[in-house]
């Protein structure tokens, strides 16, 4: 971090009505010997609390920074930060998030959405609905990450403050092959619709997957079959390219013109 080896990709999220609506960040490590490394390499870290608080904020600062650049340059993107358990739950996170927007004046919370896995209210659930009210008060967008994994379910919904699902990639991969998968992610985004939350079915890697997607009423996708994740120079280039009408059509050739390399 010292040496400014820690980055960030951004990975584009598609509306499946309205086409490019936002991008997730995700972090990235330059080691000098080992190249990049993808967050599963430093996950010690990430779960360290002095780590994550370190890393948590310094991830802030750069998807704030970038999110004032693209909007000088006219990209008025919703970003999608994921915020560790760690970090969540530490007493100073509330601080931090202030702190973060207040060096960023010209982002406005209601363009940020905080990502957060089922960890931090399995190990504090009382302390992480507090947070997550608190953020959702400052106009804050909370998103339930990999949902429909491990002990999440939608009762969380009766305490958690949640605007968007995303559902987890291991369900939408076998969503063509499997009946049980197809049924649970359908039954997600029913669930969702009635609750009047937005769903985002991660992991969409082929043609296929969008098109029963799009038949099941999800509202936005994200994945291979959209982009790969991507330096934030190549963002503006890739959101004009983008050409709806031949997403809502599903053209064949939609993955390798639309995908960065």
């Amino acid at each position: 971090m010292d040496t400014g080896q820690l980055f960030l990709h951004f990975q584009p999220v598609v509306d499946m009505e309205s086409g490019p609506s936002g991008v997730e960040a995700l972090v990235r490590l330059r080691h000098p010997q080992q190249g990049v490394l993808f967050p599963s390499s430093f996950r010690k870290a990430l779960d360290n609390p002095p780590m994550s608080r370190r890393i948590g904020c310094a991830v802030l600062d750069m998807a704030l920074t970038q999110t004032e650049l693209w909007r000088r340059q006219g990209f008025h993107l919703r970003m999608g930060i994921n915020i560790s358990a760690c970090h969540l739950l530490d007493p100073q996170f509330r601080v931090d998030l202030h702190q973060a927007l207040e060096l960023h004046p010209e982002v406005p919370p209601e363009s940020l959405i905080l990502e957060i896995t089922e960890t931090a209210p399995m190990m504090d659930f009382e302390k992480a609905r507090k947070v997550l009210i608190a953020c959702e008060k400052l106009g804050i967008q909370i998103a339930l990450d990999d949902f429909g994994t491990g002990n999440a379910s939608l009762t969380w919904l009766q305490k958690l403050p949640a605007h968007i699902l995303k559902i987890d990639q291991s369900f939408v991969r076998d969503i063509l092959g499997e009946t049980r998968d197809h049924a649970i992610v359908s039954g997600i985004v029913t669930s969702a619709r009635l609750l009047g939350l937005e769903t985002v079915a991660e992991g969409v890697d082929t043609v296929e997957q969008v098109q029963q997607l799009r038949a099941i009423g999800c509202h936005s996708l994200q994945g291979y079959a959209i982009a790969r994740p991507m330096p934030p120079e190549d963002v503006p280039g890739w959101f004009n390219s983008f050409d709806r009408d031949r997403m809502m059509a599903v053209d064949p050739l939609f993955p390798a013109r639309f995908s960065a390399s």
